[in-house]
């Protein structure tokens, strides 16, 4: 099938000290239930018996795995927007986490405090990985670089700076010896590391027509699994660079994980399916795909039987992947706010689809991930009292006019606010993002009867404010 596979055995003595006694897959909770809004990413501990989980409503939480039910052990509290990735650091009762707020977070979990928080730019970073040894970590940033910390020293000690545009992914090799990094530019990226820092120039392992999005180095050590934009699964067989496809669907690879034990590996796409390989003969072992909406990430049980997964739910649950179990329907109010279509007004369903995860509408609501958008129109950007805004909006000029809404979701936060702690949406369809911003103007209006004229929100034009 292309590159030589390791044997599965292999994997087994390399990572059997990691996970010497985990915790016993049936008595993991089904849910991990305590988040206020999407949850971005989950991971457990090597032993399995402690979860944390990252949202879009800014917190982290460590759970305690023992019971059935799950119980929040500390709520982690200190970024100032989305929290994207969080993960264990080995041999340690510490974590470090990364945000849409552009911040490194090391946390001390036994007191739950925060003990070091980076903040050197604002861009937004999307993926943080801690080598085996827990010395180092590295982050995935939106400005093109990689960023390597020292953990113990709480600082920066090496800068990966070889991508174009947006860097996706990052991961250390098992051995600590190299530090993978992947990009919207299509590459994935391989750097000589010394004691953590960069000791040479990078050495280009791949290139794809599409961004790359997720990385896993597989137990063994001689295959890099990837996930890209437009949808491929594959592997990249690190001594010749032989590359082999183990699938091609059209909606993108968001998450990744691999199981040491079971000698699998699992992707989470944005249509809701999860796929899971075999890394010794790259087959499809299973698939699930009934999934509202995107997979943002993925871990397996340290016996490698089961995965925990999360999206837009604000909850992680567990799945059994062997023995097969038929995947439970989930007990939820559906659809959410977010995940209403079909409505008779359109704008209103691309307001559910793209806005409403982040934002509310009225004054009563206050603030989720993102502010109120309650008399948006005439506003000038980053005024809404009691939110904290990334300082791209504090400092910009844009007033928000049907005009400036527009062109937000024509080119996206990251164009038209370059900085911004706002997740890239994008409306294209002239139609639809008409049809949103109509209905932005009825439902974030004051009610004028109740204002005095000087409060009245003034009309832009084409506009009108009901009366």
């Amino acid at each position: 099938m292309g590159p030589a596979l390791r044997p599965a055995a292999l994997a087994a003595i390399l990572f059997l000290s990691l996970a010497a006694d985990p915790a016993g897959a049936a008595d993991l909770p089904d849910r991990l239930v305590g988040h206020g809004g999407p949850v971005k990413s989950v991971t457990l501990s090597q032993d399995g018996t402690r979860a944390l989980t990252a949202s879009f409503d800014y917190s982290i939480i460590l759970w305690d795995m023992s019971g059935v039910d799950g119980t929040v052990s500390a709520r982690l509290a200190g970024h100032e927007a989305a929290v994207n990735d969080v993960a264990f650091v080995p041999g340690t009762d510490q974590a470090v986490s990364v945000s849409d707020d552009g911040s490194f977070v090391i946390w001390n979990l036994a007191t739950g405090n925060l003990e070091q928080r980076i903040t050197d730019t604002p861009v937004k970073v999307l993926d943080v990985a801690v080598s085996l040894d827990g010395r180092f970590a590295a982050a995935a940033r939106w400005d093109g670089t990689a960023r390597i910390f020292d953990i113990a020293d709480a600082t920066e000690i090496a800068r990966a700076d070889g991508h174009q545009g947006n860097v996706n992914a990052v991961a250390f090799s098992l051995d600590g010896r190299q530090l993978f990094t992947a990009g919207n530019d299509g590459t994935i990226r391989e750097w000589p590391l010394d004691e953590g820092r960069i000791a040479g120039t990078s050495r280009l392992l791949y290139s794809h027509g599409w961004g790359i999005t997720v990385l896993a180095p597989l137990p063994g050590g001689s295959l890099l699994a990837f996930g890209t934009q437009n949808g491929v699964t594959g592997l990249v067989d690190l001594p010749t660079l032989e590359t082999v496809e183990l699938a091609a669907k059209e909606n993108p690879v968001l998450s990744i994980a691999a199981s040491p034990r079971a000698g699998w590996f699992a992707t989470g796409s944005a249509d809701g399916r999860i796929r899971v390989f075999d890394t010794d003969t790259g087959a499809l072992v299973e698939e699930y795909g009934d999934i509202y909406g995107p997979v943002w990430g993925l871990a397996f049980t340290p016996d490698g039987s089961q995965l925990y997964r999360v999206g837009l739910d604000d909850f992680a649950i567990r799945w059994q992947v062997e023995p097969r179990q038929r995947m439970e329907a989930i007990q939820s109010v559906y659809p959410r706010r977010f995940q209403a279509h079909d409505l008779d007004d359109p704008g209103e369903s691309e307001f559910l689809r793209k806005c409403s995860v982040c934002h509310t509408l009225t004054p009563d609501d206050g603030n989720r991930a993102g502010p109120t958008l309650y008399r948006l129109f005439g506003r000038k950007a980053g005024t809404v009292p009691g939110y904290a805004y990334s300082r791209a909006l504090t400092e910009s000029d844009i007033v928000w006019t049907a005009e400036t809404v527009s062109r937000l979701f024509d080119h996206g936060p990251d164009v038209v606010t370059p900085g911004t702690k706002m997740p890239v949406q994008r409306l294209k369809s002239v139609e639809r993002r008409d049809a949103l911003i109509a209905y932005l103007q009825r439902a974030t209006a004051a009610d004028a009867d109740n204002l005095p004229p000087s409060e009245r929100p003034a009309p832009q034009p084409g506009e009108t404010i009901p009366q």
